[in-house]
């Protein structure tokens, strides 16, 4: 199973760590246990597989008040969607379509889902070659930072450089500075551990929601960064003075694509701003990193990453309809929840949910 899973990982036409099985399986609960996610896959004749997601069915939701399948986000995973063959998209398409019908749902929901990838495009023609509804909500954009964005400071303030200058020659006074790239292995689980400590320090450790807070959690990480480091799949980008790390960002790696998973800097640090300063560096070193292409920062709108990484994903939460009740169900679901919010706020523009046609516009 583990071996088919990575298999189609590799060939999937939306590349995600937080769907490889070596994220997905240290924090998997017992199978039966309620509300445990549902893995759905797509096999042919010789046993490959096609597609897989993890799933939940819901008997209705803000977007489709009737029975449909919603991807589940594992617990500290930043984006969803499922894993989908590039070579047999269609195949897959014309088989979740039936599924979906002889189940009695009517749609496919992924929060967290970018807009413009190509899972989304596909599953958008479907809709649109069937005269089905796309309903997408929450709609921001993440900051990402690409290969050809090293060198010149574009998208960065002028007033945001001079801090990060100012922030630089504080922290150049306890020693010399430096950043580089590590991984761990089976032998080796510094780099590791020195993440989970310095994700731990500050307001994440006084919220208790670092991973090191919890025993289970910062174990489930443990077995999660062995096992894609096994496969050349994850690093961790430190800020050093001296022998000292101050600053710490994971990094998983799917194909050419990082996401910047977590980060956690030293407070005895902050006036130099640790924290910016990584990912400036980051910036500006992207290509040492192995086959990266982009970095993903998994933020949300308004992130300090915003300031030094200059491109942007447009993420949302998108409903898919595969039937004509559902369609006309999320349609009229979504003219009602329109007309209540110019009700509640009249003086306000509210930002409109994108129906079918304007979705074809924006991918």
């Amino acid at each position: 199973m583990e071996t088919a899973w990575r298999d189609l990982e590799r060939r999937s036409l939306l590349r995600n760590p937080f769907l490889s099985p070596a994220f997905v399986f240290p924090q998997q609960p017992p199978p039966l246990v309620v509300g445990a996610p549902q893995l759905l896959t797509i096999i042919n004749d010789q046993g490959r597989w096609l597609a897989a997601g993890l799933f939940e069915r819901v008997r209705g939701t803000r977007q489709l008040p009737l029975p449909h399948l919603r991807a589940v986000r594992m617990q500290h995973a930043y984006k969803t969607g499922m894993l989908v063959d590039a070579t047999h998209r269609q195949e897959v398409m014309d088989a979740l379509w039936d599924f979906t019908h002889d189940q009695g749902l009517h749609g496919l929901a992924f929060p967290l889902l970018p807009i413009r990838s190509p899972l989304a495009c596909l599953l958008a023609e479907r809709c649109e070659r069937e005269q089905l509804a796309v309903i997408t909500d929450d709609l921001f954009e993440r900051a990402t930072v690409k290969v050809r964005d090293t060198g010149e400071d574009t998208g960065v303030s002028v007033r945001r450089a001079k801090s990060l200058r100012r922030g630089q020659r504080a922290l150049q006074k306890h020693g010399e500075l430096a950043m580089r790239f590590r991984s761990c292995s089976p032998h080796d689980l510094s780099a590791v551990e020195q993440f989970l400590y310095l994700e731990a320090l500050g307001w994440k450790g006084n919220a208790q929601t670092a991973l090191a807070c919890q025993a289970a959690e910062a174990q489930a990480f443990r077995e999660v960064a062995l096992g894609l480091a096994s496969r050349d799949r994850i690093r961790f980008a430190e800020l050093v003075i001296e022998n000292r790390v101050i600053a710490s960002m994971c990094l998983l790696r799917s194909e050419a694509d990082y996401y910047a998973f977590k980060i956690g800097w030293d407070p005895q640090f902050e006036r130099g701003c640790p924290g910016f300063l990584l990912a400036h560096e980051i910036r500006q070193r992207i290509n040492e990193l192995p086959g990266c292409e982009r970095i993903d920062s998994c933020a949300a709108a308004g992130s300090f990453l915003e300031h030094v990484w200059p491109d942007r994903k447009l993420m949302c939460t998108a409903l898919f309809t595969t039937t004509r009740w559902g369609s006309i169900a999320a349609r009229g679901t979504d003219w009602i929840r329109g007309q209540f919010r110019r009700w509640k706020a009249p003086a306000v523009e509210q930002p409109p949910t994108q129906s079918q046609e304007s979705l074809g516009e924006m991918v």
